[in-house]
């Protein structure tokens, strides 16, 4: 296996720079034979941005209720799921249930009936 590291440096007379050293091991990465793995990586990265990380469904603009949109609100701040359930005086379960069924935390453009809490962005 070669060093690319190696290389770079006897080639050029100096270290690289860090994002020298990313654009080498993206080549690398990219480039070695016996790879397969990493390309389904990649394809599991370019996926997860453009679905998000459901597994390839893609999100939907849905109607949430104001409980659901006071969580959104409350998990754009970076809240965590206990602190947003002694906030709104619910059970952290069921805060958990929420989350999971409408797939929050949501943007504002895919939820139809957006308004802004006190929480709101």
């Amino acid at each position: 296996m070669r060093n690319y590291l190696h290389d770079f440096i006897i080639d050029n007379k100096r270290r690289p720079t860090e994002a020298e050293v990313g654009q080498l091991m993206k080549a690398v990465a990219m480039s070695e034979p016996g790879r397969a793995k990493s390309e389904a990586h990649v394809k599991r990265i370019r996926s997860a941005a453009e679905y998000g990380s459901m597994g390839g469904q893609k999100k939907i603009p849905i109607e949430l209720n104001d409980t659901a949109m006071k969580i959104n609100d409350l998990l754009r701040k970076k809240i965590s799921h206990k602190d947003i359930a002694l906030i709104l005086d619910i059970n952290v379960r069921t805060v958990g249930n929420i989350i999971r069924k409408r797939s929050l935390p949501r943007t504002k453009d895919m939820i139809l009936n957006y308004k802004v809490t006190k929480w709101g962005l």
